[in-house]
């Protein structure tokens, strides 16, 4: 780990470091498919590219972003993989980029809105 880093920095290059390996294993899974064959795999594909995709691309940078990792850095991953991948339709990408936004802000905004719940009651127990 780096040296001279917080716990909560520590927390947040771990997220991170998490972010980035799923990303690149969701987008590993497109190779992997097109070696399937028959009707299995054309579902498995959609299921991968219409619902697994938009998903992961919402719910990881929202993670990423509530164990402090800033939301621009938590999108980058999963959002810049998106437009990446040539086996979806591109509006698949453009969309994924755009939840994988709307996710790390809400992240940030759930992360600060925990913060000031604990502040008031640590704040209401000082009294």
């Amino acid at each position: 780990m780096a040296k001279g880093l917080s716990p909560a920095g520590k927390k947040a290059l771990v997220r991170f470091a998490v972010l980035v390996l799923s990303a690149l294993v969701l987008q590993g899974l497109y190779p992997l498919l097109f070696l399937l064959e028959g009707d299995g795999a054309v579902l498995l594909m959609v299921l991968v590219t219409y619902v697994l995709h938009p998903l992961a691309a919402a719910l990881l940078p929202c993670w990423a972003a509530l164990g402090g990792v800033h939301p621009l850095a938590a999108c980058l991953p999963v959002g810049g993989f998106s437009l990446l991948m040539g086996a979806a339709p591109a509006w698949v990408g453009l969309a994924c980029v755009g939840l994988s936004l709307l996710g790390s802000a809400a992240g940030q905004e759930w992360e600060k809105r925990r913060n000031k719940e604990d502040q008031k009651r640590h704040a209401g127990k000082a009294r």
